[in-house]
């Protein structure tokens, strides 16, 4: 519906997709665009963003796959802005954090006119993050 800005990210980053069907016609059309489209999973996509982004922060968007990664221990901090619009619909973020819902610390709230930018961290010692990280050796290894 975007039009995936284009073929080009806003902050001209590459952009990896999780979804269960390649659109083959729009990558025709954008052969230059910077868009993996991953077919095998949030942990896959992230693993393939870090690989790409060296030292640099990777970002997860989509209340979807945000919560899939929470659920997997994959989000450090979670960065958002409450705006007062009420939307008739939707997934929210916070809506099912799953059997062990992670354990958030608020690390900065800047107001702004019109928005609250919030920042958390995902506290690692919280249940959902006590299991081994795919990226990591296990502790006994």
């Amino acid at each position: 519906m975007a039009n995936g800005w284009g073929g080009r990210h806003p902050i001209d980053a590459p952009v990896f997709v999780v979804t269960h069907n390649v659109p083959q016609d729009w990558i025709e059309q954008n052969k230059d665009a910077p868009f993996t489209f991953v077919t095998d999973g949030v942990e896959t996509a992230v693993e393939k963003a870090k690989q790409s982004a060296g030292d640099k922060i990777v970002g997860v968007g989509g209340a979807n796959v945000a919560q899939q990664c929470l659920r997997l221990g994959l989000l450090d901090e979670i960065y958002t802005q409450l705006v007062p619009v009420l939307l008739g619909g939707g997934v929210r973020l916070f809506d099912d954090p799953g059997t062990t819902a992670p354990e958030l610390e608020t690390t900065r709230v800047v107001d702004a006119p019109g928005v609250t930018h919030i920042t958390f961290r995902v506290v690692n010692d919280s249940p959902a993050r006590k299991r081994h990280h795919p990226f990591e050796a296990p502790a006994n290894a």
